[in-house]
């Protein structure tokens, strides 16, 4: 598994290098939220992320359903990665869905925006259970990820930034 990070990184380090990065669009990064679509359970705790680079000023909004709302659970994770270019993760922890639902991820910035969105559907019971297991596996994924990020953020303070981009 620690391979796997170090090759995770090393390919992140590579893609914030392109030229095409630079330009200062903003961009969403994999996974996108259609890469996250499953069913879940009514009132079952599920999980949203949404991972974006830009200027400085990016900032991650969401909407349920097309409407902003306030009862959502979103963390944020904002990582300078060059001076005016941060890398922002963004999760949204939903605990009482009763309905189907629609999800849009917007990453915006003065430069633009770029926007994801997926259907989450309410599952019966009598359906199959490989989604509960897709669940675990995103909510493994993302603790990785989240622990990847602060391995990252002390090597970034540690050394200043210098030499890794």
């Amino acid at each position: 598994m620690r391979l796997l990070k170090s090759k995770r990184l090393k390919w992140f380090i590579m893609f914030l290098q392109t030229a095409e990065w630079h330009s200062g669009v903003v961009r969403l990064l994999p996974p996108l939220l259609r890469d996250q679509a499953w069913g879940v359970h009514t009132h079952q705790v599920f999980l949203l992320f949404c991972l974006a680079v830009g200027p400085s000023d990016v900032h991650i909004h969401w909407l349920v359903d097309g409407q902003r709302t306030q009862v959502l659970s979103v963390t944020e994770h904002r990582l300078i990665v060059t001076q005016g270019t941060v890398l922002l993760s963004s999760w949204v922890k939903e605990t009482h869905l009763t309905k189907d639902s629609h999800y849009q991820c917007t990453a915006t910035a003065n430069t633009g925006n770029d926007t994801a969105e997926v259907h989450i559907r309410i599952n019966r019971r009598d359906e199959d259970t490989d989604i509960s297991r897709d669940m675990s596996e995103w909510r493994s994924a993302l603790t990785d990820h989240e622990k990847l990020l602060q391995r990252w953020k002390k090597a970034w303070e540690s050394c200043d930034g210098q030499g890794i981009i």
